[in-house]
């Protein structure tokens, strides 16, 4: 009886002990005893590919979560949470071509946790809520998230909607924690795609529509090189590392970055290297505005080089000067939340090439501005892995002012293909609709408000998936008439016969006007089998 008692408390004690490890960063060193689960020691980094129009893009991070199930909603149960002993605000702006958070602040920003062994299929990281009390790390900021401008010093606000449903990331590869073991990764923000601007009362802020990247960084490797080009300043050159991945018949970017305005150097890092591999074959592309495009095939990357360390180095690439034309969405569409990948393809190579990619602006259903389209023939060269040398470059014109427009939605199915070719600009397209997966459910949510807050005018209606927007309504009546509720349907849902797993979903809802703002979320709201309500209180 005794024996049994104390085998008791001991397994009291070490659940306790696991539970303060894992409410702190910093703690445990991955080691095992007799009496306490096996456990291994986790680092996570931050970073970003770079951001051409921002001067700072700043987040309040305050803790990270891991799950063993992909389509387990935010509030299922056996979360590994990782709490910040405070909330740390990152800029963004500042982590790009290769640099990481520990780079500029000595470690990473969740430094030396422990995690129970097992294969992790799903992480999130949660941010304070913007229109909260700023409660970050860096002085002088108006707001927990933020965006400033280059030359204007103004404060934006970065809108993230529903925080406490936390920015939902599935790696390609799960997260496998061994006993002792110490794994490092990386989650990679993306600003010039992520952060959108939009204006909804006339004034200037930003939307987070995040797609987080991931990277195992014991399985990674490098491509550095030099773009040449009459004029860097404006250009907005942007180099991709693409790859055809598995299961779709398309090319998919693993790794974007820009380029020094005045050296025209690029850095790729980090690339990932998939399963067991110690290399990995990648295409470059290059693409400006108002230069030809240019792909690099065939660029084999080696397992555990940097920058600094064994990097594959293209050499300068000389870009040609080509012609644009510009593109707009005719009308605004629904799922507000998508985004459109542009292709182009070679000859001999039907697999397309991502190009070009942009959000829709949520507020509009429409791409935030117009977008430059290249009219020039594509540049094509394959580098010699054996010689470390870069081809001669060949004009192909087989996509030659043509692009295939397709949009795409979490947890829709992708639109039909669109092709847009060079006319007048803008030239107007209607974007083939993403269809639900499985079948098409609906959120009814009621709003109402204090009294305080009586007399707005204008408001929005968002519906979230781990963090990302998937579509969004104009609720200005609901506003002035003090409340009310609205209906937002097809969205991707089950049955009870036939269940979509992982469809949670989050309201986020803003009104503003006459000097007010009030907001509301709610979050873990159940489409898995059927319908659902939600309800909100503004604030």
């Amino acid at each position: 009886m005794k024996i049994t008692l104390w085998k008791l408390i001991s397994l009291i004690i070490a659940a306790l002990s696991l539970s303060l490890a894992l409410s702190a960063c910093g703690g445990g060193s991955g080691t095992t005893s007799a009496t306490s689960p096996p456990t291994g020691a986790v680092n996570l980094n931050v970073t970003d590919a770079p951001s051409m129009d921002y001067a700072h893009v700043y987040v309040t991070i305050k803790s990270i979560a891991f799950h063993v199930n992909d389509t387990a909603g935010s509030n299922t149960a056996g979360w590994q949470t990782v709490n910040l002993s405070a909330p740390v605000t990152v800029d963004l702006a500042q982590l790009a071509n290769g640099k990481m958070y520990s780079d500029t602040a000595g470690n990473p920003l969740f430094n030396g946790f422990v995690l129970p062994v097992g294969i992790y299929k799903q992480i999130r990281i949660f941010l304070s809520a913007s229109e909260d009390t700023y409660e970050g790390s860096i002085v002088g900021l108006t707001y927990n998230n933020e965006v400033q401008l280059p030359g204007d010093l103004t404060h934006y606000v970065l809108r993230i909607p529903t925080p406490d449903e936390g920015i939902r990331l599935v790696p390609e590869s799960p997260v496998v924690v061994s006993a002792g073991g110490n794994v490092k990764i990386a989650l990679d923000f993306n600003l010039n795609n992520d952060v959108v601007e939009v204006a909804p009362n006339g004034t200037k802020e930003f939307i987070l529509k995040p797609r987080l990247g991931y990277f195992d960084m014991n399985s990674v490797g490098a491509v550095s090189g030099t773009v040449s080009f009459g004029n860097l300043s404006t250009s907005r050159f942007v180099i991709k590392a693409e790859q055809v991945k598995a299961g779709v018949n398309y090319r998919v970017v693993r790794r974007w970055t820009s380029v020094d305005k005045t050296t025209g150097k690029f850095n790729l890092y980090p690339l990932p290297i998939f399963g067991n591999n110690t290399t990995a074959t990648y295409d470059i592309l290059l693409r400006g505005i108002k230069a030809q495009t240019a792909i690099v095939k065939g660029v084999k990357v080696h397992k555990g080089t940097t920058l600094s360390t064994g990097a594959v180095n293209l050499g300068a690439i000389t870009m040609q000067p080509g012609t644009d034309f510009t593109a707009q969405i005719s009308s605004g569409m629904h799922p507000s939340g998508a985004w459109l990948n542009f292709y182009q393809t070679i000859a001999g190579d039907p697999i397309p090439y991502e190009v070009r990619y942009r959000h829709l602006n949520p507020y509009t259903g429409k791409m935030w501005k117009a977008i430059e389209l290249s009219n020039s023939p594509i540049q094509v060269a394959t580098y010699d892995n054996s010689a470390g040398t870069v081809g001669l470059f060949t004009a192909d014109v087989t996509s030659q002012g043509t692009f295939s427009a397709i949009s795409d939605a979490i947890l829709y199915s992708r639109g039909a293909s669109v092709t847009v070719s060079n006319g007048p600009s803008p030239v107007p397209f209607i974007p083939g609709t993403p269809t639900a997966q499985s079948a098409a459910n609906s959120i009814t949510t009621t709003i109402s408000m204090p009294a305080r807050l009586m007399g707005m005018t204008r408001g929005h209606l968002f519906i979230t998936h781990g963090g990302l927007v998937v579509d969004s309504y104009d609720i200005d009546s609901m506003m002035v008439s003090g409340g009310g509720s609205k209906t937002i349907s097809n969205l991707p849902g089950g049955t009870v016969s036939s269940p979509l797993a992982g469809a949670y979903y989050g309201v986020y809802a803003i009104g503003w006007g006459s000097g007010k703002l009030g907001f509301g979320t709610q979050r873990h709201i159940d489409l898995t089998s059927g319908d659902a309500t939600s309800a909100i209180t503004l604030r």
